[in-house]
């Protein structure tokens, strides 16, 4: 079976379709390709575990979605695959219009709120454009052979365009099972990942001037942009000159591992302004997870289930510096609770929110197909 990942907004490299699926695949299937979009002079290559990699010139803008769906088109066709692997609505239509001209199978893989993602490049009448994709989304998925998707409220809505469906979270891969931590003197807290507002930077550094205990805190990851940097480093200089912080910025894998070993809680504080944030299951929860680092997370449903059935953690309404503060204070007058909380995470992530487990459901898909 030749297989085809069609993606119009992901990295050849993103962590689900190429470490998790594609290379799960890989273990039954021999001829995988993706096409991926590229900056120009990008060459087409093969990867170290053989996956054919063929780009085409990414969209100059969020409003450049048709050119690039013409190249993935002519793409596809020249691969000539069994099944198109489609990981956004734009691609799906590709990949159905491939299914049409070719007789191939086509896969809708759904990761994300489209339709509200998609609203928001909007100032006005978001809830018309988002009803508008949501019609879109729904015409389309009536055609696939399988769609899969990542939470119970997508399958659940697809569940009520087609009948084959399947749930694959996106678990973390198992690893880091000898992990051993090195705690540093100072109770330290971690916050691996873009830095923006909505991902609660502003608000941990608005709670960090309200913390008695003295503790370090590690920022690894860029500014979304010179504003929000702007930003957190004025109020820093203000507000935090006699706090042990470190903006470390982009940082290679490894890197990112040293710093987890030394942390004892991780922010996943997620704000609510955003449908999607509220009901999402965020991969940086499982990682800190399996990194045996307790967490701080929003106290969002899915959030906060997974938080207290691992008994990995707290929950704290996200937007609120001064609680976000005593849960930070509460973390550091108790190391040892909060170690424990660690491991719990880990063996959480052992037993229910790993890869493994989805990677069974993925393979049962193409089976079956």
């Amino acid at each position: 079976m030749k297989i085809c990942m069609l993606t119009s907004g992901h990295d050849v490299f993103d962590n689900r379709i190429y470490y998790k699926e594609i290379l799960s695949l890989k273990k039954e299937y021999n001829e995988i390709y993706i096409v991926a979009p590229g900056k120009p002079g990008d060459k087409d290559f093969i990867t170290d575990e053989g996956i054919r990699v063929k780009y085409f010139e990414k969209r100059r803008s969020w409003r450049d979605r048709f050119r690039p769906m013409r190249d993935m088109y002519k793409l596809g066709l020249e691969i000539g695959a069994d099944v198109y692997h489609a990981h956004e609505p734009d691609s799906f239509q590709v990949a159905l219009k491939l299914k049409r001209k070719t007789g191939a199978k086509a896969i809708y893989d759904s990761h994300e709120y489209h339709p509200e993602a998609f609203a928001e490049h909007f100032n006005f009448g978001k809830n018309l454009v988002t009803k508008a994709i949501y019609l879109y989304e729904r015409s389309n998925a009536v055609h696939a052979n399988y769609i899969i998707s990542v939470n119970d409220i997508l399958v659940n809505k697809f569940k009520g365009y087609n009948s084959n469906v399947e749930l694959i979270p996106n678990y973390p891969v198992l690893k880091n099972a000898d992990l051993w931590k090195e705690y540093n003197d100072k109770t330290t807290f971690i916050y691996i990942g873009r830095m923006t507002e909505d991902r609660g930077i502003i608000k941990i550094l608005e709670a960090i001037k309200h913390v008695k205990h003295d503790c370090r805190y590690l920022f690894v990851g860029e500014f979304d942009g010179d504003a929000i940097k702007t930003r957190a480093e004025d109020f820093v200089a203000e507000n935090l000159k006699d706090k042990d912080i470190k903006f470390t910025g982009k940082v290679n894998h490894l890197e990112v591992f040293d710093y987890l070993k030394c942390s004892d809680a991780g922010f996943v504080l997620l704000q609510p302004y955003s449908w999607r944030y509220v009901n999402s299951e965020p991969i940086k929860l499982f990682e800190y997870m399996m990194s045996k680092t307790a967490v701080i997370a929003s106290d969002f449903p899915m959030m906060k289930s997974i938080v207290e059935k691992s008994s990995s953690g707290v929950t704290v309404k996200p937007d609120d510096p001064i609680r976000i503060a005593e849960v930070i204070d509460n973390i550091a007058g108790n190391r040892e609770k909060f170690k424990v909380m660690g491991a719990n995470g880990f063996e959480g992530v052992r037993k229910y929110y790993n890869w493994n487990v989805c990677e069974e459901r993925l393979m049962e898909v193409y089976r079956k197909l």
